[in-house]
């Protein structure tokens, strides 16, 4: 089986935490490589400038950029593409809510069904006390979730909120968790680690990976450090020097009064990430929503406690007192309790360290991609008609 993935948002090869990468940027990479092992190749038509292809083992992954200039000159470019490149695909599968309406297009004029996963809702992220989302996002997720055959969701929750939302029908809302690689993020030495990021080995560490915006809570987590009274040093890792969010966070901390205690770090390559999480003691993900939640899984395989908002995806991952602790989002003073429960008690860290790092051991790509492809199987038997 061969798929057309569509991502008008971003390509697979964007280091997450920049600019408006983030955890899509990692799936799209690992669960076409994972893909790939199960059969199924996949060719990405992504966002960017000039052509491009790359070859991934097992099996070539043919990456395509297209030009990005406005949504209708993007869809006209994706159907070129796809004619120039002369391949025969299964289903066409649409990546966030840009990528929708091109997705449907394309996927209607070469006669083949059409899968959505919208990464993040509009009507979800609002309900979770986001800020308004416009009116032509909200509008192409509706007709995604109405037109399309399949709506790939990451987790349970998500599905139902669809299902509550839209008026869908449970069995076109279909759930595949997505992964972590293990053999990339797994328990190191914390010391090793720490001499590599030139950070205090006594010191205690919390950490904060991925993009640097309200939503994420980021300004909740410098509220909580306030809290913490210098218990510790606030670690962030994501966003690049001269993004508004990098100068939005600088501000937010010295309002607080704990500039000192702020370490901000650029956005870095995946395969740099598990050192930043072996040096922690733990990892805070206290967004107001979040879709999964990637970097606390990837927190949890490298054996790392997570101390996250009870909301979303989240609330499916962290398993409350075993593998982490859950609190109110938005709430500083909870937040801010639960990271000095955790930094004031190594043994029960260390503890539940271990057991998220078992617990990820059942999130693999290679899972995540059987189950991604017996969602295909399913969808390319009933057909278009179905």
């Amino acid at each position: 089986m061969r798929v057309a993935y569509v991502s008008a948002h971003g390509c697979p090869l964007a280091p997450p935490g920049a600019g408006s990468a983030g955890g899509m940027s990692v799936f799209l990479r690992n669960m076409t490589q994972a893909l790939a092992r199960v059969g199924v190749q996949v060719d990405v038509y992504a966002a960017s400038h000039g052509p491009c292809a790359l070859p991934f083992d097992p099996g070539p992954l043919r990456l395509t950029h297209v030009s990005m200039e406005s949504a209708p000159t993007f869809a006209a470019d994706l159907l070129a593409a796809v004619e120039a490149a002369g391949t025969d695909y299964a289903l066409v599968h649409s990546h966030y809510w840009t990528s929708a309406e091109p997705g449907l297009e394309l996927a209607e004029e070469i006669g083949v069904p059409h899968v959505f996963t919208g990464h993040t809702i509009a009507a979800i992220k609002e309900r979770a006390g986001g800020t308004p989302e416009p009116d032509a996002r909200k509008a192409a997720e509706d007709a995604a979730v109405r037109r399309s055959h399949s709506i790939v969701t990451f987790t349970e929750e998500e599905s139902a909120a669809l299902c509550e939302l839209f008026g869908l029908a449970p069995h076109r809302a279909l759930t595949v968790p997505v992964g972590v690689d293990v053999t990339l993020f797994s328990p190191q030495p914390r010391s090793e680690a720490r001499a590599a990021l030139s950070i205090g080995q006594n010191e205690r560490v919390v950490l904060s990976v991925g993009r640097i915006e309200p939503f994420k809570g980021t300004d909740v987590l410098v509220r909580a450090l306030a809290l913490l009274r210098e218990q510790a040093r606030l670690v962030v890792v994501g966003g690049r020097e001269g993004e508004p969010g990098v100068e939005w966070l600088r501000d937010e901390a010295r309002a607080s009064g704990v500039s000192d205690l702020l370490d901000w770090r650029t956005a870095v390559p995946q395969h740099e990430l598990p050192a930043y999480y072996a040096a922690a003691d733990v990892c805070a993900v206290p967004s107001l929503h979040e879709t999964f939640g990637l970097a606390a899984l990837e927190a949890m395989a490298c054996g790392r406690p997570v101390v996250a908002s009870d909301a979303g995806g989240l609330r499916e991952l962290v398993r409350q007192g075993e593998t982490g602790l859950l609190c109110e989002p938005g709430d500083a003073a909870a937040l801010a309790g639960a990271l000095a429960a955790l930094l004031g008690d190594a043994s029960l860290a260390q503890r539940m360290g271990a057991a998220g790092a078992v617990r990820a051991q059942h999130f693999t790509w290679d899972a995540s991609a059987a189950r991604l492809a017996a969602v295909y199987e399913q969808v390319v038997s009933v057909g278009v008609g179905g």
